[in-house]
């Protein structure tokens, strides 16, 4: 049987799963994760699971999940409460589970310590290349590349800028170049724009870096962005490139 029931904050949900796992019960999880993603736009979950009736139980029911594709990219924190074996089990194999979630393991008797780490900020992958900007205004983001990115960087970039959405709609980016190992602007901008899952919604962009190369680039790349006002600027102009921004 699967039951839901709130927690302490309006972006958490939880759930009780004590047997096998009926359809009302997935309905009614299904519904609660849909209105938690209306009103709150991520939703983080905490699931009770007292008895399964089994591994294949248990994955047919975050299958059924899955299938909601705008809700799977809405979870982003999993703490699971359980004794069972057969629970250690699947977790140490999530290749079914998406990427993108932070997940833990409790005992049942650790519900205080999930609930506390269900509530703290999202542990993001250590990033070498990207460095995270104070500009002093909370609706502005502030970021610089200091070496290539790779896949980690990407996912802090994309997390930076959903945050940014999240709040404000519309994300304008004050993005400076120390270093990308040779990597052009041109090919830069093609990867965000793959990677990042709102780079529609950047709607103002001053990229500060050497003024060698960049303003032509920027002239350049402002071909393949339609909608996106971008400008250069240089390392000495940040202050400049601020004021531009807001």
């Amino acid at each position: 049987m699967l039951t839901v029931f709130p927690l302490s904050q309006d972006n958490m949900l939880g759930f009780t799963l004590d047997g096998d796992i009926d359809d009302s019960g997935v309905s009614l999880f299904v519904t609660a994760v849909e209105a938690k993603v209306l009103t709150h736009g991520k939703v983080r979950l905490l699931g009770n699971i007292k008895n399964i009736g089994g591994f294949d139980s248990f994955r047919t029911f975050w299958d059924t999940l899955r299938t909601k594709k705008e809700l799977w990219d809405k979870i982003e924190k999993y703490a699971l409460l359980s004794d069972s074996s057969i629970l250690d089990s699947a977790v140490s194999n999530l290749s079914w589970l998406a990427a993108h979630i932070e997940i833990k393991t409790f005992k049942l008797s650790e519900g205080e310590a999930a609930h506390e780490w269900l509530k703290a900020p999202i542990a993001l992958k250590e990033s070498k290349a990207l460095k995270f900007v104070d500009l002093g205004q909370d609706n502005l983001l502030g970021l610089a590349i200091v070496d290539k990115m790779e896949v980690a960087d990407y996912e802090k970039f994309n997390y930076y800028v959903s945050d940014k959405v999240e709040q404000y709609g519309k994300v304008r980016l004050f993005l400076e170049i120390v270093d990308m190992k040779g990597v052009s602007l041109r090919a830069l901008y093609e990867d965000l724009k793959t990677a990042i899952k709102h780079y529609g919604s950047i709607e103002r962009m001053a990229i500060i870096g050497d003024q060698s190369w960049l303003k032509g680039s920027v002239k350049v790349s402002d071909l393949l962005t339609p909608g996106l006002d971008m400008a250069a600027f240089g390392t000495d102009e940040r202050a400049r490139a601020i004021d531009w921004l807001k």
